[in-house]
């Protein structure tokens, strides 16, 4: 082999070679806490999205995801992501209330919104979705991706086809904004575990049970005993997020950026487009199983919207931010007929 040729090949090499070890140097494993079931379809939706950027990145950037308490309990979190022992999560804002009141405000406003487009229009076109960015940022976090979720069903043994039908009944609700107004509007409430809900209506403990959208309340059981669901829901709306450290985010290279946040793009069309055909299935399969679905009338809807708004006002004293939010949710809910 002629000398320069010798020279040639092995500068290749020692490029080639260089190529390599930059590529195993600049690889990074970001800690990812989810709080969805490992078994559930939107875990599997975020376990797409790690290996769709692992290919992307050419492995450069792995996305260890683990499911419900895996890296850092779910209620962790939030504090985890803060002091950098998790790196990102899929979590939902409104677990956050004790950190900022905007958290729960974004994360699930009760009883405020028809349908999950009313609430993205709000976020994505006339960008509601600000004050979530802030006050993440706040905490040194960072919101990069979202997804509105279905407006959720109440599961009951008793017919639920207005306010009247609530009143007096004993109800399983999550603690917080959602608590507070089923109060208001006459229910005996109780803080019970999603695990014990089906025991609880089982024991006669409780009738009514908040706990999801008509597909995961299906997928769970729950319809099997009580025979009563309301659809479409407007009590609750929940939004669920990607939320990254801030640091993590900056040491990333600018193409690593750019296709996470793409990506998430994905992940958020798949998981909504998903979800809606799961409701749609249910709806089938739940007069197959002779539930009574109850729709509420845009009247009723507006009586109870009236009760939360009291429950809004309680939130809006707890910062000027929270203020400051609730004030524009209300120009904004007046100017599409959801509140007068």
């Amino acid at each position: 082999m002629p000398k320069f040729i010798k020279l040639i090949f092995l500068l290749l090499c020692t490029v080639s070679a260089a190529q390599i070890l930059n590529a195993t140097a600049q690889s990074v494993t970001w800690k990812v806490q989810s709080n969805k079931p490992a078994t559930g379809k939107l875990f599997s939706f975020e376990q797409h999205l790690a290996q769709d950027i692992a290919h992307r990145t050419q492995q450069r950037l792995i996305f260890d995801v683990k499911s419900d308490n895996g890296h850092v309990g779910v209620r962790e979190a939030f504090n985890a992501l803060r002091l950098g022992k998790i790196d990102a999560m899929f979590m939902s804002p409104q677990y956050w209330g004790g950190a900022d009141p905007v958290f729960p405000i974004m994360g699930d406003l009760v009883a405020a919104w028809d349908s999950p487009e009313q609430y993205f229009h709000w976020l994505n076109d006339e960008g509601g979705i600000k004050h979530l960015e802030a006050a993440y940022q706040r905490f040194g976090l960072k919101l990069i991706g979202y997804v509105v979720a279905p407006t959720e069903s109440l599961v009951s043994k008793v017919p639920i086809a207005n306010i009247e039908n609530i009143k007096g009944q004993v109800m399983r609700v999550p603690p917080g904004m959602i608590s507070d107004f089923f109060q208001l509007l006459g229910a005996r409430t109780r803080n019970i575990t999603p695990p014990q809900i089906e025991q609880a209506m089982t024991r006669g403990k409780i009738t009514i049970a908040d706990l999801s959208h008509l597909s995961m309340n299906n997928e769970i059981g729950l319809y099997q005993q009580a025979k009563h669901t309301n659809y479409p829901g407007f009590h609750s709306l929940p939004l669920y997020d990607f939320v990254v450290n801030q640091e993590a985010w900056d040491a990333l290279d600018l193409e690593q950026q750019n296709i996470v946040s793409d990506a998430l793009l994905h992940w958020r069309v798949i998981t909504y487009k998903s979800t809606q055909q799961d409701i749609n299935e249910t709806l089938v399969s739940l007069r197959e199983q002779g539930v009574t679905v109850h729709r509420w009338d845009k009247e009723e809807i507006k009586k109870a919207r009236t009760i939360a708004i009291q429950v809004w006002d309680k939130y809006a004293t707890k910062s000027e931010h929270a203020n400051a939010l609730i004030l524009e949710l209300k120009r904004w809910l007046k100017t599409i007929g959801n509140i007068d």
